[in-house]
This record gives structure tokens, sequence and C-alpha cells, in this order.
């Protein structure tokens, strides 16, 4: 009697940590975990529509993928190495800090940048691949 419980409590442990681990090694989507940080974010001045000076686009992953002036910002597998990443911290490799948010800095005095979790969500897809997804 004493093993049937074990048993059944070891297999109950079993299926609760492979569970555990399909949610951690879930992939990060693009179009539901990235783009809506870009769109609300980035696309008010890197659109299509919009002049930049970077002539970067971010409307959609073909045109992230495409780049700008500067390259193509992502790395796709290494996103220590992109540039996207880079400008989203501390310390760009180049211009300004992004996003910029021109219109809060004028209005509060401090520009608002992504946190930590989003920053995080766009480097993890980056490092899955950058995949179309």
């Amino acid at each position: 009697m004493r093993w049937t419980a074990a048993v059944i409590v070891l297999f109950a442990l079993g299926i609760m940590g492979a569970r555990a681990q399909d949610k951690k090694t879930e992939s990060t989507s693009f179009k539901s975990d990235v783009f809506p940080v870009l769109k609300k974010y980035c696309l008010p001045c890197h659109s299509e529509d919009n002049f930049n000076p970077s002539e970067l686009s971010l409307d959609s992953r073909e045109l992230l993928m495409q780049g700008g002036k500067n390259g193509v910002p992502v790395v796709a597998g290494n996103a220590n190495e992109s540039t996207l990443i880079k400008k989203l911290g501390n310390a760009p490799p180049f211009g300004d800090r992004m996003p910029l948010n021109k219109k809060q800095v004028i209005s509060e005095g401090k520009a608002k940048y992504l946190s930590e979790a989003q920053v995080k969500i766009i480097a993890k897809w980056i490092n899955e691949g950058a995949k179309d997804n």
C-alpha cells in the first residue's frame, strides 16, 4: 500500500515538473509579445509613414530585419550583439537611448523608457532566433 502511494506522488510530481518545463521553454512570439511593445513605444517615430533620421521602420518584423541607416538592428540568436537591445539600454553605442518620447520629456521633464521586463521579452525573442511568429 505504501509503495502505491509513493509511486502516485512521484508520478504526479513528474507530470507537474514536465508542465513547468514546458512553460519555461515556451517561445516568445513576435506578433503577440514583441510587436505590441514596439507598436506602443517605438512606432510613434519608427513607422514607415514617419520620417526618422535612422530610416528604421518597425511596422513589421520584415521591416525591422531590413534595418535602416545604421544597419540591421537584430542579430538573430544574440541579443547582446543586437543594436536594438543596446539602444534600449543605459549606454547606447551611438545616439540617444530609445525610446525618446519627446512629448513626455517636454510635458514631464523626463523620458520614460521600456521596463526591464519589456526589454527582456525583446531580448528573449532575439535569442530564440528572432522568428516571424
